[in-house]
């Protein structure tokens, strides 16, 4: 397939490659990028997307003026500020694009002024839309560099009204001069600030800042597959880091004892509750903290975990929550990432901990660009596979204080930890004679 501005855009640098093509090109990237840091792991062949056009959940459009100044909108070049007409976008649902046109025209013809990044002027920075392909409903996120957004009413009443597909409109406040698109002010215009999606059987709601996996479909795969490695047990306690709004902790939830989710976004895990109570999931709690902090804290007081689960963003993880992870000596970790580079580069770091994958496998989250999400299953000990049931582990008694009773777990006051997530610090005793 061909793409009138795919030379000057490059968001979708294998688009005039085959399915197979595609496939076989991203499983020689991870196998180049493996044997670079002399990981002796196998790379499985790529899942690939059933749906590769018309797929993207998450579009931002930055705007400019033609040579007649007239409005357009789309995408940036590669490597640039420099806006690209990107409009009717093969990657982008139609709905989506259709929005977009809409917005673009609207924006000409009220002359709301345009930001500036070279002078920091103007008012309009980007727009972001959000869509949930299985509901069908539309989050629209106008980015500006001042709260004073003349028009604001007229343009929202004229988009829900041609579009009643969205839901909800909101205005992001950025005035910093910066290239990240959005900041932590928000107002909502127009409807509750989230739209919901159904995945993997599950009603997920989300906000503007929320993560979510940019390709739906593959997301379930993704997931089950995730599901199908871990391979949990009814008493399980399960760690969910880096949990965004809940999704993947909530789809373990029913094969397991508990499960613990931890994110920065304090707006991602208000919303992971939300999602755990309109789903009637009672075992899962969220912790809004750091995943580094909270798994330190974990360490300091000895948490038990069987499984660890981490999906961290494309920068990966770090090595305090490697050491730490590993010193919790779950029976299994399963990385997600989005950048197998620095997979490699963490999976490294786990291997010095004693934690190795045999494999990696892969899933085509980014049908069209290089990109592609991969995931690995770490295990205690190296195996020839990780396919096998959990080795139970013989726990040592714990010391008996007076009376013959067990010793009380110490008390753990840290954010995210209940006392009785805490356990005593064992220590020798001399034997009586």
């Amino acid at each position: 397939m061909k793409c009138k501005v795919e030379k000057l855009c490059g968001g979708c640098q294998l688009l005039k490659f085959s399915r197979d093509e595609q496939a076989k090109k991203k499983r020689e990237m991870v196998e180049a990028i493996m044997e670079r840091a002399h990981l002796d792991v196998k790379v499985a062949p790529v899942v690939m997307a059933e749906d590769d056009l018309f797929y993207r959940n998450k579009v931002i459009v930055g705007f400019a003026k033609d040579k007649s100044r007239k409005v357009f909108s789309g995408l940036y070049a590669a490597r640039s500020h420099r806006v690209i007409n990107t409009s009717g976008c093969v990657m982008q649902p139609k709905l989506v694009n259709e929005i977009i046109d809409e917005i673009t025209h609207l924006v000409d013809s009220m002359k709301i002024e345009l930001y500036n990044e070279r002078t920091g002027t103007g008012l309009l920075r980007h727009v972001m839309i959000r869509y949930a392909h299985s509901t069908n409903e539309v989050m629209v996120v106008f980015v500006t560099s001042t709260k004073m957004f003349p028009s604001r009413r007229n343009l929202v009443n004229a988009l829900v009204k041609k579009f009643p597909q969205i839901k909800t409109i909101i205005q992001n406040i950025n005035p910093r001069q910066t290239s990240i698109v959005m900041q932590d002010e928000s107002i909502v215009l127009y409807g509750k600030g989230y739209i919901t999606d159904v995945l993997c059987g599950l009603r997920i709601s989300f906000t503007a800042s929320s993560f979510y996996q940019i390709h739906s479909g593959q997301c379930e795969k993704l997931y089950e597959m995730a599901r199908q490695m871990l391979a949990l047990r009814p008493q399980d306690r399960v760690l969910d880091t880096y949990c965004g709004v809940g999704t993947i902790g909530l789809t373990l939830a029913r094969d397991c004892r508990e499960v613990t989710g931890v994110e920065l976004n304090a707006d991602a895990v208000t919303m992971a509750k939300e999602n755990a109570a309109q789903n009637g999931i009672r075992n899962v709690r969220f912790v809004a903290m750091d995943s580094t902090q909270f798994m330190k804290e974990a360490r300091r007081f000895h948490q038990k975990y069987d499984a660890i689960v981490l999906d961290p963003p494309r920068a990966g993880t770090t090595n305090l929550f490697i050491e730490s992870a590993c010193s919790l000596q779950p029976n299994r970790i399963l990385y997600i990432s989005c950048d197998p580079k620095t997979q490699a580069r963490d999976l490294i770091v786990f291997k010095r901990f004693g934690y190795y994958t045999d494999e990696i496998k892969l899933v085509d989250m980014f049908p069209n660009t290089e990109h592609i999400e991969s995931i690995a299953l770490l295990t205690k000990r190296k195996m020839r596979t990780n396919r096998i049931p959990f080795q139970q582990k013989v726990q040592p008694a714990r010391p008996k204080g007076k009376g013959g009773r067990m010793a009380r777990p110490a008390n753990a006051r840290s954010s995210g930890f209940r006392k009785a997530d805490s356990y005593p610090h064992r220590t020798k005793r001399k034997a009586k004679r």
